[in-house]
């Protein structure tokens, strides 16, 4: 129950399929989909993202860093603001997990250039705006680059899109753009016969809305509303765009395909993992003689 209300309670920048298959994992509902664990890296994860000679970035949990000099930062899965149940066995992210990688990737010497890699429909939006600022300042001191091997929705685009660059599969999903909030409202008494009754006090209306009327749903939408502006100035700042221009051209909170978020402009390359990680190898290297040229 304390997982249900905590899913309730606060807006979500999810791709909207996902809010109900939450609910339900919440819930404990048997019939919903089951996420998968993620419990590190298995030798075949670190042989497949990060190359024969990739290893765990010391200190890090999700990162791992190529024997090229490339941090790989995995966000797969939903993104809650801080590690839980679900991250922990569900296969979710930890958005200050992933605030603790980056920052560690920045710091480390082996580190020449830093990869994002998005499989997410989004998550929570606590968190998400400090993680965006944070991978917006990190690029000036680290390339870094966004890859989508399957999907960055919602939260996972407002991340990706502060990078230098986005790339992605032919199939890569990106959008969803806007924020949402799933509000229960007890319409009758429970299994064990109570009905719960609320009462606020006089100057406090507010803080008791009724999302199944009219006035209640103004209320809701205000504050998401107000949410999904930051979401915009975020994605407009990373992209080098007008925020007035985000609704229009990026999906109006729908997601686009491959071509299509090139077309866009949501994404720069559409070009596969492998091309990407050795593209930015390539960079480190440059950089790396460059600088020894520099230290002579």
């Amino acid at each position: 129950m304390r997982a249900f209300q905590a899913l309730t309670s606060e807006p979500w920048a999810i791709e909207p399929s996902w809010l109900p298959i939450l609910a339900a994992l919440a819930q404990r509902n048997h019939g919903a989909p089951e996420l998968k664990a993620v419990e590190g890296w298995s030798k075949r994860d670190y042989d497949l993202f990060a190359g024969p000679a990739g290893r765990r970035l010391e200190g890090a949990r999700y990162t791992m860093v190529t024997d090229g000099g490339v941090a790989i930062i995995p966000v797969f899965g939903p993104i809650f603001p801080r590690a839980n149940m679900m991250t922990e066995y569900s296969g979710a992210a930890s958005a200050t997990q992933l605030q603790a990688d980056h920052a560690i990737a920045l710091r480390h010497p082996d580190v020449g250039a830093v990869m994002m890699l998005y499989d997410t429909p989004g998550g929570a939006v606590s968190g998400i705006n400090a993680l965006a600022d944070q991978i917006n300042a990190g690029k000036k001191s680290k390339y870094t680059m966004s890859y989508v091997s399957g999907t960055a929705a919602s939260a996972g685009y407002w991340l990706a899109s502060q990078g230098h660059e986005i790339a992605g599969e032919r199939t890569a999903m990106v959008g969803s753009i806007g924020v949402v909030a799933a509000m229960p409202k007890q319409v009758e008494a429970d299994g064990d016969g109570y009905l719960t009754v609320e009462v606020v006090s006089s100057n406090a209306p507010n803080k008791r809305i009724d999302p199944t009327t009219d006035d209640g749903q103004a209320k809701v939408r205000e504050m998401l509303d107000a949410i999904e502006a930051e979401f915009i100035a975020d994605v407009a700042r990373g992209r080098g765009i007008k925020a007035a221009d985000v609704p229009e051209r990026y999906g109006q909170g729908g997601v686009l395909v491959g071509a299509a978020a090139k077309a866009a402009g949501m994404i720069d390359k559409i070009q596969s993992y492998e091309a990407s990680v050795a593209a930015l190898s390539r960079m480190v290297a440059n950089q790396r003689k460059v600088e020894a040229l520099k230290g002579r």
